[in-house]
């Protein structure tokens, strides 16, 4: 009996050991500032309880969010906020990036100005990102919503979209951006317009942080390393990681141009900084004030607690 004791005991321990560790799914759609993520796996720097989870689109990641099919989202700053209207409690851990000209609006000839776009079809995405761009597109136009006539289309849909003349222009992002402009298309309108505004974040659900924290300060930690690939190897790290995107190695590094990506002391500076609030605090109670203007989002009661810093200062 005490020797049939002693092999469960040893079964039971053994299991125990060889149990899958807990994943921690990160949703994503495709989008130059996420794809050093891509790079991190492929240099092996993703522990195996880490899946990158692909999506079609950020409206796609926010419904994955919401429905808990992904515990941590890749999202603009604007879309965190408007899963936060929701009563949905999350923390931001990480700066991506800061669009600087990648998000664009792209147009058709004989389109070559803003004031042209009057009476015309524009696509864009039902996020508030979408949103805000062709808010602000329009205001640089001195047009309204009147003016033209916008359709939602996710992102998946707009290069289709724009071959096939079912629209004028398109509120876009790389690398659909590089995708239009080869074919000869204009861009009219762009981020670096609107300096600040568009910010790529890593959200977590509040309440899986404790459970997932080492995982969390792994994916981070790879982040960072395959910033520091990129930076000394910047035609490697393309080679690498264009062909997910549909680029050639040399129009990543134009798209990634347009894109500031977002290194520990970057991200120490924003999300800690020298004052309070925080920088990206500072940027959060602006955009959210934009989004309200423009009826863009519902009121938010309290957006003062919405970083977690913890992992970009260890």
């Amino acid at each position: 009996m005490k020797l049939l004791l002693l092999v469960l005991a040893f079964a039971l321990i053994v299991g125990c050991s060889d149990a899958p560790r807990t994943q921690l799914r990160v949703g994503l759609n495709l989008w130059p500032g996420y794809e050093t993520l891509y790079l991190a796996k492929q240099k092996g720097l993703l522990a195996d309880n880490i899946e990158l989870v692909e999506l079609l689109s950020a409206t796609d990641t926010m419904d994955a969010f919401r429905h808990e099919r992904i515990e941590v989202a890749a999202l603009t700053l604007d879309e965190a906020l408007l899963l936060v209207s929701e009563g949905i409690a999350l923390k931001i851990v990480l700066i991506m990036d800061v669009s600087n000209g990648a998000d664009a609006v792209v147009a058709r000839a004989p389109i070559v100005e803003l004031a042209q776009l009057k009476g015309k079809r524009i696509a864009y995405e039902q996020t508030a990102v979408g949103a805000l761009m062709l808010h602000k597109t329009l205001d640089a136009a001195q047009l309204s919503m009147a003016d033209v006539d916008a359709v939602h289309m996710p992102v998946n849909q707009h290069f289709r979209a724009f071959q096939s003349r079912e629209i004028d222009a398109v509120v876009t992002f790389e690398p659909v951006t590089t995708q239009l402009v080869k074919q000869d298309h204009k861009v009219i309108f762009d981020s670096a317009q609107i300096p600040g505004k568009i910010v790529d974040v890593l959200v977590v659900r509040t309440a899986q942080l404790s459970h997932h924290f080492d995982a969390l300060q792994t994916l981070i930690s790879a982040q960072f390393a395959a910033l520091a690939f990129i930076k000394s190897n910047p035609e490697t790290a393309a080679q690498l990681m264009s062909p997910r995107l549909g680029l050639k190695p040399n129009e990543l590094l134009a798209a990634l141009d347009g894109i500031a990506l977002a290194d520990m002391p970057t991200n120490r500076d924003l999300l800690v900084g020298t004052g309070t609030p925080p920088p990206l605090q500072v940027t959060a109670d602006q955009l959210l004030a934009v989004l309200l203007e423009h009826n863009m989002i519902a009121e938010i009661n309290d957006v003062d607690d919405l970083v977690d810093a913890r992992f970009v200062t260890q």
